[in-house]
């Protein structure tokens, strides 16, 4: 990877949550309010037209006013592991069913204004749990791109989500001003110009994150790094996932080599993908998330 071009390479992450959020001002007031007054919600929207970036902002902006559980069900997907994501520090308490973990949680959402975000919700095995949730009065907010995911709850859940925000694909200038800040703050400078990106911005049709990728692929492209056969599997694993928990990750990775290595070698194999800045570790140990930093071309 060619450092002198990308000089943060963070600012092209998923995780990263921008400072302002483009074009999204009346979607963040409606939301802010719905979580204030527990309004259950739905939104919905085309890939990369700002629906997580849109949740991130509100939970952040609220300040601790609310507490808000934020769960990509892409990777959490049973009733166990959302719970278990959602209840804090539960990762130092061994819980034995869904049952301890609901009773947990009731006594904890007693002490203070709590809600569950549900992004990907679609991917949710029991879905259930949506109702589980709301009859203990939290607020909930699930998160699809298909308005017509939310045919997959029951009549019942539904008529308890009385918000539906719709996001639609962000227009070729609003393209523009976000990729030119996100450009501005990850790329060297004489690196780019606003024609390369208004080049992209025309090309993507509204979907921001394909645009993201598609600088990301421009770069990566010019110096290929050099990786072993273990470590490619890893990354191919993290481009499709984006996002995923260590043990997760080595669990896909020993599912897709044929001779697979031990943890050990698997941690040095991420210790070097983090080196070369193509994966980014988020937390420590045991809680540990690997994420992808861009889409990097395959060599050889």
């Amino acid at each position: 990877m060619n450092s002198q071009i990308l000089i943060n390479p963070e600012v092209l992450s998923t995780s990263y949550l921008p400072e302002k959020l483009f074009h999204r001002d009346k979607e963040k007031t409606e939301l802010t309010n719905n979580v204030k007054n527990f309004i259950n919600t739905f939104i919905c929207g085309p890939c990369g037209s700002g629906k997580t970036i849109l949740v991130k902002h509100v939970i952040h902006n609220l300040n601790k006013e609310v507490i808000v559980a934020y769960i990509d069900c892409s990777i959490y997907q049973t009733t166990y592991s959302v719970l278990k994501e959602v209840l804090p520090r539960s990762e130092f308490i061994l819980y034995r069913s869904n049952y301890e973990l609901i009773k947990e949680l009731l006594k904890y959402a007693k002490e203070r204004i709590f809600a569950v975000c549900f992004d990907n919700f679609e991917k949710l095995k029991e879905k259930d749990l949506i109702a589980r949730l709301m009859s203990l009065n939290l607020c909930v907010i699930s998160i699809s791109d298909e308005e017509e995911n939310l045919s997959l709850l029951s009549e019942s859940i539904r008529s308890n989500i009385p918000s539906i925000i719709r996001l639609q694909p962000y227009s070729i200038e609003q393209s523009f001003d976000i990729l030119k800040d996100r450009a501005e703050k990850a790329l060297a400078k004489w690196t780019y110009n606003d024609a390369v990106i208004k080049k992209i911005a025309e090309k993507i049709k509204g979907n921001i994150a394909l645009g993201i990728n598609a600088s990301d692929i421009k770069i990566n492209n010019d110096c290929p790094p050099k990786l072993n056969c273990d470590e490619k599997v890893i990354l191919k694993i993290l481009q499709q996932w984006k996002s995923l928990p260590a043990s997760i990750l080595y669990d896909f990775y020993v599912q897709n080599t044929r001779h697979p290595k031990g943890e050990r070698s698997f941690r040095n194999y991420m210790e070097n993908l983090c080196s070369k800045g193509l994966v980014k570790a988020i937390g420590e140990k045991r809680g540990r998330i690997y994420e992808v930093v861009g889409y990097v071309k395959s060599n050889g």
